[in-house]
C-alpha cells in the first residue's frame, strides 16, 4: 500500500512539474509575443518619423524667411538619431532571434518594458513634430499662402 502511495504521489510531482512547465512556457510565448508586436509598432512609427523629418524642410521653405529655414533644416539632424533607434531595433531583433529560447522571464520582461518606454518617448516626440507642422500651417494661413497639406 505504502508502495502504491508513493507512485501516486511521484504521479502527482510530476503533473504540478510538467504544469508549472508549460505555464511558464506559455508566460514566455506570450511575452515574446508582446515584445514582437512592440517591435514592429516601433518600427513603424520610426519610419513614419522619419518621414515627418523630411517633411520640415519643405514646409520651412513654403513658409519661413531664408534665415529661419536654417533652424527648421537643422531638425534633420534629429534624422541619424532615427536611424540609430533602428539599428538597435534590428540588433533587439537579432538578439531575440537567438536568446529567446533560453531567456529568463526577467530578462523577456526588461526587453519588452525598454520597448514600450521607448515607443513612449517616440510618441512624445512624434507630438512635437505634430505641433511644428501646425505652427507652420497656422503661419502660412495667416500668410495667405495656401496650405502645405499635399507637401510630401
Amino acid at each position: 500500500m505504502t508502495i502504491l502511495l508513493a507512485c501516486a504521489v511521484l504521479a502527482l510531482l510530476g503533473l504540478l512539474a510538467a504544469r508549472c512547465r508549460e505555464r511558464r512556457l506559455l508566460r514566455q510565448r506570450d511575452l515574446l509575443g508582446e515584445i514582437l508586436d512592440l517591435a514592429d509598432a516601433l518600427e513603424r512609427e520610426l519610419l513614419e518619423c522619419r518621414a515627418r523629418l523630411r517633411e520640415v524642410p519643405a514646409l520651412a521653405a513654403a513658409t519661413l524667411s531664408a534665415s529661419e529655414q536654417l533652424s527648421a533644416r537643422a531638425t534633420l539632424a534629429a534624422e541619424p538619431q532615427v536611424q540609430d533607434a533602428l539599428r538597435d531595433l534590428l540588433a533587439h531583433r537579432l538578439w531575440l532571434k537567438q536568446n529567446s529560447a533560453s531567456a529568463s522571464e526577467a530578462e523577456l520582461v526588461s526587453a519588452r518594458d525598454a520597448l514600450a518606454a521607448t515607443r513612449d518617448s517616440l510618441a512624445r516626440q512624434m507630438e512635437r513634430l505634430a505641433d511644428v507642422r501646425a505652427d507652420f500651417e497656422h503661419t502660412r494661413g495667416t500668410a495667405g499662402l495656401p496650405s502645405t497639406h499635399g507637401v510630401p
